[in-house]
């Protein structure tokens, strides 16, 4: 039957058969099965291994039993039942405020709303303000064919006249429900009956199987972590919540970390070193540097051309007092290293690549 139904599935294509030299021996003896060319319509992987004749894929064994697992109370069309109360009782509230909108009896508050959205242009998101706080914003589009509009006018209606009753009498009128919500209501509840049901049935197939020594779970569906090894990944681990282990390498912290380490051995080797200066107080005193520097310059090319015409001895005292005025004043600044002043300490060393 399967072969009749697509007999190709599990054969090569016609180009793959006239490969030369035949490669039919080195493929087909790596597999236990024959490769399965998948088509559009192969929704169910579980479906195909099981039409093949495959052992199941195993997957991590649940760490809650379905047994024990809690009963499912919300039904996924209480969305929608929802979606289509509240559109009702928009278009309402929108008649009682405007009521000659709606005095010919037409129940299509405008004719733009009678278009049918598709499934993807139903939802809408976008952002919105309350007050200050830019918070995000889901527009629903309802088709107004689907809203039941005479029978929740009616309901309006009842509930205005039962409200002005109690008020005749000095009572206090207080809507419990409306019919929206006794329609979810059921719908919840059809819900829960389904999943009580399944789960009764689930006990009874467990049962079943013990007392007959039958395996309780398909066999080959499941496997215990150690099956899978060590360091698998865990989508829900926080270890594997990014695309690095640590600090990226680029990152403005860790160049400060490289800078700063780099500092310490142009110090002291290789050796981690703690000093009194903090690494800030260091980048200041470079900048200082720096810019005592350029100032310096303009002032030794001046000297230059002055002292074009002396001696060499007037030369070398000039340079003499200027080097050591230089040094005196620089010495204060310099960092202190283990309580001792560093005379190693450059801009090259400090900040080389």
């Amino acid at each position: 039957m399967q072969a009749k139904r697509d007999p190709y599935r599990y054969r090569f294509p016609i180009e793959m058969r006239l490969v030369h030299p035949n490669i039919d021996h080195l493929i087909f003896n790596r597999f236990d099965s024959p490769p399965i060319f998948h088509r559009d319509g192969d929704d169910n992987p579980d479906e195909l291994s099981h039409e093949t004749g495959r052992y199941l894929v195993p997957r991590r064994r649940p760490k809650s039993k379905p047994e024990d697992r809690p009963l499912l109370s919300d039904h996924p069309y209480v969305d929608k039942v929802w979606q289509l109360h509240v559109s009702e009782q928009m278009i309402l509230d929108d008649e009682e405020k405007n009521p000659d909108k709606y005095k010919k009896g037409s129940s299509t508050p405008s004719p733009d709303s009678e278009s049918v959205a598709s499934d993807e242009d139903s939802v809408e998101y976008s952002e919105g303000y309350i007050g200050k706080a830019l918070v995000p914003k889901m527009i629903l589009r309802t088709n107004i064919k689907e809203l039941d509009l005479d029978a929740a006018r009616a309901e309006r209606q009842l509930n205005n006249k039962l409200k002005k009753e109690a008020e005749a009498r000095g009572e206090e009128f207080r809507v419990s429900k409306l019919r929206r919500h006794h329609e979810m209501d059921e719908l919840d509840l059809i819900h829960w009956r389904r999943s009580l049901e399944e789960r009764e049935a689930l006990i009874r197939d467990i049962s079943c199987r013990r007392s007959l020594g039958l395996p309780v779970e398909e066999p080959g569906r499941y496997a215990d972590d150690n099956f899978f090894g060590k360091d698998s990944y865990d989508p829900t681990s926080p270890l594997y919540r990014y695309d690095y282990w640590g600090e990226p390498k680029n990152s403005e912290k860790s160049r400060k970390e490289r800078e700063t380490d780099t500092h310490n051995k142009s110090i002291v080797g290789r050796g981690t070193v703690w000093y009194e200066m903090s690494y800030e107080d260091t980048i200041r005193q470079r900048m200082q540097r720096e810019a005592r520097a350029k100032r310096m310059q303009p002032k030794e090319a001046e000297a230059g051309l002055k002292d074009e015409d002396s001696d060499s001895n007037s030369n070398s005292d000039t340079f003499i007092r200027m080097s050591g005025g230089d040094k005196k004043s620089s010495s204060s600044k310099t960092p202190l290293v283990n309580g001792t002043e560093s005379s190693s300490l450059s801009d090259e060393g400090m900040f080389g690549n």
